[in-house]
């Protein structure tokens, strides 16, 4: 009996442990796709708006990140509105 309620006090201790951790590690999933349709490229705005692309290189702007996504063919998210 005993072992039994350590098994379950060990599991919501994990379980409780996890869920903190998750949005630190779970980041992938807040990553957002940024919106390349509003801008006429290859124009950008000069506008400083920094944004932190999941490539870990900081874009002045959105356009910007959209330039380099058409230049490169890559897949590049916004991981935050901010330097990286």
């Amino acid at each position: 009996m005993a072992q039994a309620m350590l098994r379950w006090a060990l599991l919501l201790v994990a379980v409780t442990f996890a869920g903190t951790l998750a949005p630190r590690f779970g980041q992938a999933s807040e990553y957002r796709t940024p919106n390349c349709a509003q801008y006429k490229l290859p124009g950008c705005p000069r506008d400083f708006n920094p944004v932190c692309g999941s490539d870990m290189s900081t874009y002045p702007n959105e356009c910007i990140l959209c330039m380099k996504i058409r230049e490169d063919g890559h897949d590049i998210k916004i991981i935050r509105n901010e330097p990286c």
